[in-house]
């Protein structure tokens, strides 16, 4: 049963397998993951066959707030147990994704834009993750990843209907509209019914949900999935600065700085996820063979943004 969008549509569209999904070893892991008789050296010899993934896992191993000892350079069992199995399950299915729905027949699809995006909001939501310590890391990064899996769901479903609604170039809330007249559904409710098929927590589905747009959530902003949805929000918007030209950079800095004060993030902490952010962003790129660019100016270019709001 799905709690997002009409069980039996939900239900058609994975009958016909076009929806992007899990598969291979990574599939698998994510099998072992769920089991109640698990055995980790077993889970710990699969991961180490996936060196994508296990790279991954030792870096986040090896982030300060995780891991207090000596620092990770292998996977083992108490890698496993320090990031968790749920991350661990999370992050399979991230990455199987990743490299597996790199093209469609969506022609007014862009799909190359599409996981540079994407991959700039995971990193966005890991680095966001680390600084404000609402959620883990590691699930972080993998909810960034996937807040916006609903457009290739879409692209993927009914790649010539959804070319003729993108082809009118609607954006933000004229774009859900336009998506919810064509299918009885938007890419935001398709997002989180895959990601609640996958078993995400809801706090997690409801999150991407309502991060295009979290005013309409009915949520109270002292609740925490409130404040999950807000983060998301601010990490799509460093996204969407990471991946901008230097023009359009220049006009997404006011809001950028807006929502950061809504966690109290000076300037200096802006700047340092930016930074952060566009690093990581490059080395995932050179991974995953995603197209990325590094922001040197950032702390400049914040700084002047900041100027002319004052």
């Amino acid at each position: 049963m799905s709690t997002y969008i009409e069980t039996k549509t939900f239900r058609e569209l994975q009958d016909s397998e076009v929806l992007p999904a899990p598969s291979g070893v990574r599939l698998n892991i994510m099998q072992m993951c769920q089991q109640e008789d698990l055995s980790l050296p077993d889970l710990v010899s699969q991961v180490q066959g996936d060196p994508v993934l296990a790279g991954r896992l030792i870096q986040i191993a090896n982030i300060p707030n995780i891991n207090k000892g000596r620092m990770v350079a292998s996977v083992n069992v108490e890698l496993l147990l320090m990031v968790g199995l749920h991350a661990v399950r999370q992050m399979a299915l991230a990455i199987s994704l990743t490299e597996s729905a790199r093209r469609g027949d969506c022609k007014e699809f862009n799909y190359d834009a599409f996981w540079a995006r994407a991959t700039a909001m995971a990193c966005a939501g890991q680095a966001l993750g680390e600084m404000l310590q609402l959620a883990p890391p590691a699930e972080m990064f993998t909810n960034g990843l996937l807040a916006g899996i609903g457009r290739l769901g879409l692209a993927s479903a009914r790649p010539k209907r959804y070319g003729e609604v993108l082809a009118g170039g609607a954006e933000g809330q004229a774009l859900r509209d336009k998506e919810k007249e064509a299918f009885g559904f938007d890419h935001l409710s398709l997002a989180a019914a895959m990601m609640e098929d996958w078993h995400f927590p809801k706090l997690f589905c409801t999150a991407v949900l309502h991060h295009e747009n979290p005013e309409a959530s009915g949520l109270d902003d002292g609740d925490r999935q409130q404040q999950l949805v807000r983060m998301l929000e601010l990490a799509g918007c460093v996204a969407d600065v990471c991946v901008a030209d230097a023009r359009t950079r220049q006009q997404l800095l006011p809001r950028l700085l807006k929502l950061a004060e809504r966690f109290s993030l000076p300037l200096s902490s802006v700047e340092y996820v930016c930074g952060r952010v566009s690093w990581d962003w490059s080395d995932w790129g050179a991974l995953l063979h995603v197209s990325t660019q590094v922001l040197p100016e950032i702390g400049a270019e914040l700084a002047e943004a900041a100027n002319q709001a004052a």
